[in-house]
């Protein structure tokens, strides 16, 4: 194996909602020539430091932006945008000086204003998501209905009368790959709907391979979409298998879009260390 680094990688682990995350801080994260190849060595749980993700922020690259962030899966798969990291990004951008308390964030999926108070890290997109209700997907020979939301990335929200008990693994991963929602695949959600203003949710991440304990996107895909289908209304309490509550609100305009977009939650920071030099890189 090849080392991607030659000198001690400054990071911090951050969750937000139990959605961990690995942050960077852009000028550091220039010293390494494969962040791909990272991501997939940082993030593997036991062997490495473990998260769902590997983020990189840095200064903006347009006037009206304070802050740009990168996104990671597991996989070493950059992704265009990512809820619950983008919250953790605001507050670590806080931290690190780049950013004050309100700031303008650009991502390769979206442009987003970040407002960190304490722990709490409230997002507004820009983005409008596109929705396709009723959606039936086949793979392997079986059928399931549900949801397709693209809000910068694409999620399948399907109805629950309960949410299982049991690892989703073995049913989601399936759906990840059904042929209707190739080429780029989606990421599954359970929802049960408890009143007009909250649900509860048990999410499959693709890049990830596996549920985690929160989504962010995939909450507030999940929100609208349900919104859509006429069970719910904003604001939308969404319960995540963490614990943790994400609030979503949003505006439905007169001619149906929904517009104003907001994700609210906890962004906590769990602990800093390096990456030591010497920790061999895979990068394949």
């Amino acid at each position: 194996m090849s080392q991607l680094i030659d000198r001690p990688l400054a990071f911090a682990k951050m969750e937000g909602a139990g959605n961990d995350f690995i942050l960077v801080n852009g000028a550091d994260a220039r010293l390494v020539p494969d962040l791909g190849a990272l991501a997939r060595y940082i993030c593997e749980r036991r062997r490495s430091v473990g998260a769902d993700g590997l983020i990189v922020v840095e200064p903006g690259q347009h006037d009206d932006a304070e802050v740009r962030v990168r996104f990671w899966n597991p996989d070493g798969e950059e992704i265009d945008t990512c809820g619950n990291g983008t919250r953790c990004a605001a507050r670590y951008a806080v931290a690190e000086g780049m950013a004050g308390s309100t700031m303008q964030i650009e991502t390769a999926g979206s442009s987003i204003v970040a407002r960190v108070t304490d722990d709490s890290v409230n997002l507004t997109f820009a983005v409008e998501p596109k929705l396709q209700l009723d959606l039936t997907v086949s793979p392997a020979g079986t059928s399931q209905r549900g949801h397709h939301v693209d809000i910068g990335n694409p999620h399948f929200i399907i109805l629950e009368d309960e949410l299982p008990e049991a690892p989703i693994e073995d049913r989601c991963r399936p759906l990840r790959y059904a042929p209707e929602l190739e080429p780029e695949g989606a990421n599954i959600h359970l929802v049960k709907v408890s009143n007009r203003h909250r649900a509860s949710i048990r999410s499959y991440e693709r890049g990830v391979e596996a549920e985690t304990l929160a989504c962010g996107s995939g909450s507030t895909s999940a929100a609208v979409a349900l919104c859509a289908a006429g069970l719910l209304d904003p604001p939308v309490e969404m319960l995540t298998r963490s614990g943790d509550v994400l609030t979503i609100r949003f505006r439905r305009a007169s001619d149906g879009r929904f517009v104003e977009l907001e994700l609210e939650g906890p962004a906590r920071f769990i602990y800093r260390g390096e990456l030591l030099a010497a920790d061999p890189l895979a990068t394949s």
